[in-house]
C-alpha cells in the first residue's frame, strides 16, 4: 500500500464548449473540420483540420468583444500561419532555380573570359546535376567545388534566393480562407 505522500492528488476534471464545424465544397479541398472553443473572455482556441493533418493555434489576448471564430476572421492568413507551424515559409529551397543561376553565372563567367570553353562546358554540365538535390545543405559534399568556384568562398548567401513558392503554405492559406468564409457565413446566419 502506497504511502500517503505518495498518492497522488486526485484528477481535476473542467467542461467547456466547444463548437465543431464541417466545411464541404471548398474548391479543390477535402472536408474540413473546426473546432472552435471560448475559454474565457479574450482567450480563445482554434483546431483545423483537413485530409489528416491539424493545426492548432491558441490567443490569451484576444480583441474585447470577439469570440474566437470572429478573431480568427480578422487575422489574416500570414500571421496565422505562423502560429500554426512556426517553420513554414511561403517559400522553399529550389534546386531548379539554383541550377539556372549558377548555369547563368557560369555562362557569364565565360562571356568575360574567366573561363575558357572546356572549363565553362564542364561547369555547366556538372551544375545540371544540382537541379537533383534535396536541399542547400547536400550542396556542401559532392557539389562544394563547384559552387565555390562560381559562386564564391560564400556561395551559400548567394544561392539563398534560388527558392519557389511552398506549396504547403499555398495549401494551408486556401484552408484558412475557406475556415474564414465559413466563419463569416456562420457569423451571418446567427445574427439576424
Amino acid at each position: 500500500m502506497p504511502e500517503e505522500s505518495q498518492v497522488a492528488s486526485p484528477l481535476q476534471v473542467e467542461r467547456s464548449t466547444v463548437t465543431k464545424l464541417v466545411i464541404t465544397g471548398a474548391p479543390s479541398l477535402d472536408p474540413i473540420t473546426v473546432f472552435l472553443e471560448d475559454l474565457a473572455p479574450c482567450k480563445g482556441k482554434i483546431t483545423v483540420s483537413c485530409w489528416g493533418k491539424s493545426w492548432t493555434a491558441y490567443w490569451g489576448g484576444m480583441w474585447d468583444g470577439l469570440s474566437i471564430g470572429q478573431f480568427f476572421c480578422e487575422l489574416n492568413t500570414g500571421y496565422i500561419i505562423g502560429y500554426f507551424d512556426q517553420a513554414m515559409s511561403s517559400r522553399q529551397f529550389s534546386a531548379e532555380a539554383l541550377a539556372n543561376k549558377v548555369r547563368r553565372e557560369i555562362l557569364q563567367m565565360r562571356r568575360s573570359r574567366d573561363l575558357d570553353e572546356s572549363d565553362a562546358r564542364d561547369l555547366y554540365d556538372e551544375a545540371e546535376d544540382i537541379r537533383y538535390v534535396n536541399s542547400m545543405d547536400s550542396l556542401g559534399g559532392a557539389h562544394y567545388q563547384l559552387m565555390q568556384q562560381v559562386l564564391g568562398d560564400e556561395w551559400w548567401h548567394l544561392s539563398a534566393d534560388a527558392t519557389e513558392p511552398n506549396p504547403d503554405w499555398d495549401y494551408l492559406e486556401r484552408i484558412i480562407h475557406a475556415v474564414q468564409q465559413a466563419l463569416r457565413l456562420e457569423q451571418q446566419r446567427v445574427t439576424p
